[in-house]
């Protein structure tokens, strides 16, 4: 049984402690995601009210994937009438509603990519997970971070190369090949 599994048996029980330890956090990034810098703020109230319908359809849910594309199906849908009533997001929302489902999908796999690498960047020595933010996160340079760290700037350079490896071989298996090149090669390039 895998971890989405576990926690929709769980879910359906009730138990909803195996669902805030472990999807709250990935579905408060994508709800924070949708809706953008100016609200944000919101991203919680969106994601409680998701959750709370999902809870109301329960007994609907026959597998775990369907269950988690109606929590993500019904965030979207609290994000879109955020920005709606907001109407400060007119561009995002005209593009956005054009094709619901495709874009659904690419947001869900976007967010379980990003999830993938968060998750595999903590299991990272704390060195590793520390060029990470301050290079990736935060955009220092690496002069700038060699100076924040008091090493070399060569070192800065062979840490995100060995950086870029580790992960590698984190995320074989979990993802295709073809995205993880994409993804470590974005990676790279933004080092």
């Amino acid at each position: 049984m895998n971890i989405y599994e576990y926690i929709f048996t769980e879910f359906k029980k009730g138990e909803l402690l195996p669902f805030y330890q472990n999807m709250y956090p990935e579905l408060l990034a994508y709800a924070t995601r949708l809706l953008g810098v100016e609200f944000a703020f919101q991203a919680e109230d969106c994601v409680q009210d998701a959750i709370f319908k999902a809870y109301q359809q329960t007994k609907t849910f026959t597998s775990p994937l369907q269950w988690k594309i109606f929590l993500y199906t019904c965030l979207r849908n609290e994000a879109i009438s955020v920005l709606r009533k907001g109407k400060a997001q007119r561009n995002y929302l005209s593009q956005t509603e054009v094709d619901g489902t495709e874009d659904l999908s690419l947001d869900f796999i976007e967010q379980e990519t990003i999830t993938l690498l968060y998750e595999a960047i903590n299991t990272l020595p704390e060195k590793y997970r520390t060029i990470f933010e301050l290079s990736f996160e935060k955009g220092l340079k690496n002069a700038e971070i060699a100076q924040q760290l008091h090493v070399a700037e060569i070192t800065v350079k062979k840490q995100k190369g060995r950086l870029i490896e580790l992960l590698r071989e984190k995320l074989k298996g979990k993802m295709d090949e073809a995205s993880l090149g994409l993804l470590l090669y974005l990676l790279e390039n933004q080092f």
